[in-house]
């Protein structure tokens, strides 16, 4: 091999080592890169969690305010039954006619309750 070869052959032996030196520094970065997403997907699925966990303990607990309110609806429907029977008793023993105006005299305005 002569001079020249050689020293063609060596310019391009460094040239693809310099090559290689930032393909290795690129795929550093990129590693790096792929490693800060793979956190921040992590948060994210820890915050999607804790979302679902609230959710799901919100719903219960409507769950369980909704059958409250249906238990005091039907409380308030066998106190209202009871106590327009009642005023039905006395009104026979006072001999004062039924009045339908004590029909609605209970009813609930739902925006109220």
């Amino acid at each position: 091999m002569n001079q020249d070869t050689l020293k063609l052959v060596t310019a391009k032996i460094e040239k693809t080592l310099e090559q290689a030196r930032v393909l290795k520094s690129e795929k550093a970065d990129l590693e790096a890169l792929v490693a800060s997403l793979r956190e921040n997907l992590e948060e994210k699925d820890k915050v999607i969690d804790e979302l679902k966990r609230t959710e799901e303990q919100n719903l219960a607990e409507i769950r369980s305010l909704q059958e409250a309110l249906n238990e005091r609806d039907a409380k308030l429907q066998e106190s209202e039954d009871a106590l327009l029977q009642t005023i039905e008793t006395l009104n026979k023993e006072l001999g004062i006619e039924n009045s339908e105006s004590l029909q609605g005299l209970f009813n609930v305005n739902e925006d109220n309750a």
